[in-house]
């Protein structure tokens, strides 16, 4: 994501405003895309629209992570949104105008942190994320050999570092950069990072760079005393921009804040490495770019819950941010993954709830070169990454959206590596709205008004479209409505139908725990073991007492304390249709209805089985509901308990139902299930969230007799407590599985 530079000056107060309520939209479902600034007719165009556009949410891109602004002054002059900076207010009260039109036309509005320019400094990106990695990759071509001539030396300032976040023909300034700041001032920062500290469960304690404040002059090791990008008015006011962002948000009225957070330079400066040359020939860690990023968002949810309690809140994620495995430094691989054992509640405040805006997932701007394609049994097309790193999310227990880019992806960097780029067209994005979106509750896109490259790319009319009627329903009326047209009008030869076919395989739920960790265990390539929930697996020899996430031993991601082998959950029995069907878009005709069908197969009559008496039925399983791990259904007259989210039938053939015993003694209370909903788009239910619930409240009391100690019974599977200590998992007893506190150390009581 892309944004241009604004300068900042003077504020002029004005008198404040109430927050407006938020606008209903479909049962939490979303389909929406990002809007860029820079031309303001973009916000009227959709605003004058806001009843007929194909999408239920906008986020409107992008204010800057060192802004300032004081509750009720009404203008954006610290805020760097670029909007109309010949305006006094810098746009404010217009903006706000359009926000109630769009509200009242059924679609939220959002405003987003960050974007690339607004988290690269040029410095530290060139030297740590580029440079240190070797001459042969296409960014390096692109950058330091393209206009410094191979010499890192040649880059300086006043070339931003050889263009390493811009090429010159963008128009850039070293001014155009920012970084996002450590408000060491700020009483809910600290709050944030005690919370971090308090409950990391990383090897390393969190180090904070309250010093790189944009104009500061930083020390460095490479090139002596380089200047930190940025502005620092919020320091000398006393500001906390993260504080002020929702500040913004309350006085515009908007439903939702975003952070776009993509300081991959932060991950590589900061990085722990054991290679001799720092290049992470060993792997690396990025924990102290995981920690920076929760205190970010915790200070986010700080705020939101003091000032705006309705407010929501998403963030636009790494595609690789779920992926297990080394880190080999470069981008953010492995810093959402990172998050969930320590903070799950602040992912689940992302991803679930009354506040949930949802985790974005940038799964775009892939490379289909062999380096980073994803292992077998995933394809490296861009079907087949998407659907890889969203199952990434989904083993998580993330709450995810998908993510859809228009036109030329911005990497690999088109002039150097075209060749290994992949350019989303309308076989392709049909290919992911068929076999990845129906698994998950949301989808997004870059931009809305981004113009095609070429007549094979979709058009963004008929890609919102085709995503609004798999995520709102076939016949939701929006669904046939238009973008608005700007510098975005239909190429030539362009084709407006997109296939739609059955769905793909569900996620995997996640595999069995291996063996415990043990601190005296010398670990050597290959092995195996399991810690605090999740698999990690030794990729070179450690000396033993090594803790678990140190290089050499990374996490593989979550677990499940069943016993139970990995398993990929079937796809409803309605993904059984062989039909491939084909969602017509006609773009030119913004009024025309969009034909879309799909043949489920017919589901069969389930045959009756005689129940054993004296043991009660749990509620009856629901054909195409969802289930999430720990809910207890009856079928064919057995009880079941689901190990991780699941929405097929339960059989002793799935792994993930665990049959309980036979049951008969008449009705019991209902379970927590995702009801279906009908779609003619795809065969299974779009309200379905594939999650598992590692992302439950940190501490719990669901212990027999509220007292919470090892094997003591439990009923939320993931919840924590005892600081930690103790989470709930599923046991075998007595042949069964059962839900209990498993305690590290045993001892562990509250």
């Amino acid at each position: 994501m892309l944004l241009s530079s604004l300068v900042l000056a003077a504020a002029t107060a004005v008198s404040s405003v109430t927050a407006l309520a938020n606008p209903p939209v479909t049962d939490g479902k979303v389909v929406g895309g990002y809007a860029l600034f820079g031309d303001p007719v973009k916000l009227k165009l959709l605003a004058d629209n806001a009843a007929n556009l194909p999408i239920n949410r906008v986020w409107l891109s992008f204010v800057r992570p060192d802004l300032y602004y004081e509750p009720g002054s009404n203008t954006l002059v610290g805020v760097g949104l670029n909007y109309n900076n010949t305006q006094a207010d810098y746009g404010f009260a217009e903006i706000k105008q359009y926000v109630q039109k769009l509200q009242a036309g059924g679609v939220e509005v959002f405003l987003a942190m960050g974007g690339w320019d607004y988290n690269c400094w040029p410095w530290s990106y060139a030297y740590y994320s580029i440079y240190n990695y070797g001459t042969t990759t296409p960014t390096y071509q692109s950058t330091i050999q393209k206009y410094g001539g191979g010499q890192i030396g040649a880059c300086n300032e006043g070339n931003q570092f050889c263009y390493s976040c811009e090429p010159p023909s963008n128009g850039n300034t070293f001014d155009s950069f920012t970084i996002f700041p450590e408000p060491a001032n700020s009483a809910t920062w600290k709050q944030a990072q005690d919370y971090v500290t308090k409950n990391s469960k990383m090897p390393e304690k969190p180090v904070w760079h309250p010093e790189l404040v944009g104009g500061a002059k930083y020390t460095t090791e490479k090139n002596g005393v380089v200047t930190v990008p940025g502005s620092n008015v919020w320091a000398q006011k006393g500001r906390d921009p993260y504080q002020d962002f929702v500040y913004v948000a309350k006085d515009l009225g908007l439903d939702g804040v975003d952070i776009d957070y993509e300081e991959f330079w932060h991950a590589d400066m900061f990085k722990t490495d054991t290679s001799a040359q720092k290049n992470c020939g060993n792997g690396c860690t990025l924990y102290q770019t995981v920690y920076k990023f929760s205190a970010i968002m915790e200070n986010m949810r700080i705020n939101i819950k003091n000032i705006y309690p309705s407010l929501k809140l998403s963030t636009a994620a790494s595609a690789a941010g779920a992926w297990a495995g080394t880190w080999w430094g470069g981008n953010h691989k492995g810093l959402t993954l990172n998050m969930v054992p320590s903070y799950p509640d602040l992912v689940a405040f992302v991803g679930t709830g009354a506040n949930a805006g949802g985790w974005n997932i940038m799964t775009y701007d892939l490379s289909n070169s062999t380096v980073n394609c994803p292992p077998a049994p995933a394809t490296c097309s861009l079907d087949g990454q998407v659907n890889f790193y969203m199952a990434q999310h989904t083993a998580a227990g993330v709450v995810a959206n998908v993510g859809y880019e228009i036109g030329t992806p911005a990497y690999p960097p088109p002039a150097i590596d075209a060749a290994h780029s992949m350019p989303l067209t309308n076989a392709l994005a049909g290919a992911i709205i068929s076999n990845t979106q129906p698994y998950y509750k949301g989808g997004f896109f870059w931009e809305l008004f981004k113009p095609q490259a070429s007549p094979s790319d979709i058009h963004v009319t008929t890609l919102a479209r085709v995503l609004c009627k798999a995520v709102l329903g076939a016949n939701t009326p929006r669904c046939s409505g238009s973008i608005p047209i700007l510098v975005n009008d239909v190429l030539p030869g362009s084709s407006d139908t997109v296939p739609i076919g059955p769905p793909g395989p569900a996620p995997s739920g996640p595999p069995a725990c291996a063996d415990p960790y043990s601190p005296t265990q010398q670990y050597t390539n290959g092995m195996k073991f399991s810690y605090n929930g999740y698999n990690y697996a030794c990729t070179y020899w450690v000396p033993a007492g090594t803790q678990p996430g140190q290089p050499g031993l990374p996490q593989q991601g979550l677990c499940a304390s069943t016993g139970a082998a990995t398993s990929t959950i079937a796809p409803p029995a309605s993904s059984t249709a062989k039909s491939t069907t084909t969602a017509v878009i006609t773009t030119a005709q913004p009024s025309s209805s969009a034909a879309q069908t799909s043949s489920p197969a017919a589901t069969s009559a389930k045959p009756t089985t005689t129940a054993a008496p004296g043991v009660p039925c749990t509620a009856a399983w629901v054909s195409g509901a969802a289930y999430s791990g720990g809910a207890q259904v009856s079928n064919k007259g057995f009880n079941w308990v689901a190990n991780w989210w699941t929405n097929t039938e339960p059989n002793t053939a799935d792994a993930s139902w665990k049959q309980v015993g036979a049951c008969g003694s008449g009705p019991a209370p209902s379970s927590s299930v995702v009801p279906p909903v009908t779609s003619s788009v795809v065969a299974p239910s779009t309200s379905a969230k594939p999650t598992t619930s590692s992302a439950a409240p940190a501490t719990t009391s669901a212990a027999t007799g509220g007292e919470i100690f090892n094997g003591a019974s439990c009923t939320v599977f993931g919840a924590r407590a005892c600081s930690n200590q103790c989470q709930c998992s599923y046991v075998t007893v007595n042949g069964a599985y059962a839900l209990q506190y498993q305690c590290t150390p045993a001892s562990a009581r509250c």
